[in-house]
């Protein structure tokens, strides 16, 4: 990590992920309001509020609502085209993501160019799709729990009947649940987002999950971590809009898409550092491993 090139690596993503930002949020409104209903996006936004910066969170949040508030389209071939055009420009930050972790891993990209694009427009309409399932069951899981004491008393489970400990661990425990299940289901999905990065995205032919999952918990619990504070040192310490005027809010977004991917590099190094060593023991023991590439 220390020889620069995943810095610059991560600035890369970082710009691409900017440009790439509105384009994949008008690709996520115009799926997600396929099947559910837009206006439950906007208050699981709160969830993000603490992990960007107030000058980004603002922006985004600004955006996703003059996105919910356009008239809803149905699937028709407008549609299918105009985000078919979405996604191919939303998934200029897969491509950048692919060549970070291609270089991290220290393999050489030989899956052709034609597999490359489709690849990473795979990835962002994965992410996107992952995206709407995950708002969708943010939406879904509180109710599910404010529902379950009636779904139980419907089974012929009476609570009351229960010891005292019982009756006030489910009292007071299911509020606590509901309010901490959107954060809860939003790091599982990043995990299990850069899960998949790290298992399919480099260009190498074999691995093991064992070689994969402590990296992918390296960067899930950095990323909460470094987002929480870099969102408290700019709303406390560095002041975007007085530095950079209008364009505080965007160069605080680009700050932010660094941190993570920067966060997400370091557990592809993690990982690649644990792969080499796994295919040094198999081959030492005479198991026939096959090349990175």
């Amino acid at each position: 990590m220390s020889d620069g090139t995943t810095s610059l690596a991560a600035a890369g993503c970082a710009f691409f992920a900017t440009l790439s930002l509105f384009p994949a949020l008008t690709a996520l409104i115009s799926v997600y309001g396929l099947v559910f209903d837009l206006q439950t996006i906007e208050p699981q936004l709160e969830v993000l509020k603490n992990l960007l910066p107030p000058a980004a969170y603002t922006l985004i949040t600004n955006s996703i609502h003059t996105l919910v508030m356009q008239p809803h389209s149905s699937l028709t071939l407008g549609l299918v085209f105009s985000l078919t055009i979405v996604l191919w420009s939303a998934s200029a930050s897969s491509r950048s993501i692919l060549q970070a972790l291609n270089m991290v891993y220290h393999t050489r990209e030989t899956r052709g160019v034609l597999y490359s694009q489709l690849m990473a427009l795979a990835v962002t309409i994965t992410g996107i799709i992952g995206a709407c399932l995950t708002l969708a069951l943010m939406v879904a899981a509180p109710a599910i729990v404010d529902y379950l004491p009636r779904l139980l008393a419907q089974l012929g489970v009476n609570i009351s009947a229960a010891p005292a400990f019982v009756q006030f661990l489910v009292q007071s425990g299911t509020p606590v649940l509901i309010h901490w299940l959107a954060p809860i289901i939003m790091v599982l999905f990043v995990f299990t987002a850069v899960t998949l990065l790290y298992r399919f995205a480099p260009c190498r032919s074999w691995t093991r999950w064992r070689w994969i999952l402590p990296g992918s918990i390296v960067a899930t619990v950095m990323w909460v971590i470094t987002s929480l504070g870099f969102s408290w040192y700019v709303a406390h310490f560095a002041s975007y809009g007085t530095t950079y005027g209008p364009l505080g809010a965007v160069a605080a977004v680009m700050m932010w898409m660094f941190v993570s991917a920067y966060v997400v590099l370091f557990g592809a190094t993690v990982d690649a550092e644990i792969e080499e060593r796994g295919r040094a023991v198999l081959e030492s023991e005479g198991f026939a491993v096959p090349p990175e590439g």
